[in-house]
């Protein structure tokens, strides 16, 4: 298990983006993207995730081609988590529904692990507007987590959190990680060697 990107090419509006772009992050590999400002690492992760089409290359997660030259496997059809550096919750539905959005009804324990870890049980009926960005952003983490992914993809995570939540919420991903067995693909510049949350590679797009 694991996922493997070969060659892989995007552009947007004519300008390349990512150029024959090749890695490979196994099964409970937490793997850092490192690049400057607009080298392409939230579009990375887009391509990934299947919200944007690459020009070329191929995309295999568990032995499941999710891009290739025939194939283009739609985003919902990909099982991933993905916390998005706006948080991208739905603004119709309050906090507990927004983490239970994919999450399998037997999960209630789990889903009791995550609120408390996370420091949400006060918050869950709250709309996103009435919360603020670090309750948002936890929010959010816990909904990519109770999907239970194949595959972990987190665009800035920890940026709107003080360092006691910060803490709390890497040791949460990094055991969802192990206990789920998946890879993970972590855009951040909010990671310390200090915090315990192990970086097992790094990759530039520079």
């Amino acid at each position: 298990m694991g996922i493997v990107v070969k060659d892989l090419s995007f552009s947007y509006k004519k300008l390349s983006i990512i150029e024959n772009f090749s890695f490979e992050a196994k099964k409970k590999e937490i793997i850092l993207i490192k690049g400057s400002s607009g080298q392409g690492k939230s579009s990375l992760l887009n391509v990934v995730s299947g919200l944007k089409k690459p020009d070329s290359g191929t995309i295999t997660c568990n032995n499941v081609v999710f891009n290739d030259e025939n194939i283009f496997l739609e985003p919902e059809k990909r099982n991933l988590g993905y916390v998005f550096q706006d948080f991208a919750l739905f603004p119709h539905i309050n906090a507990e529904l927004n983490i239970k959005y994919a999450m399998n009804a037997n999960d209630i324990n789990f889903f009791d692990e995550a609120i408390n870890n996370l420091n949400l049980k006060d918050h869950l009926q709250k709309m996103p507007h009435e919360l603020s960005g670090g309750q948002q952003q936890r929010v959010a983490i816990a909904r990519s987590l109770l999907r239970r992914p194949s595959l972990l993809l987190l665009d800035e995570p920890f940026s709107n959190l003080d360092q006691d939540n910060k803490i709390r919420a890497q040791e949460l991903i990094m055991t969802v990680i192990n206990k789920l067995e998946i890879p993970c693909l972590l855009v951040s510049h909010e990671i310390s060697t200090s915090d315990g949350f192990i970086i097992d590679h790094e990759i530039n797009l520079n």
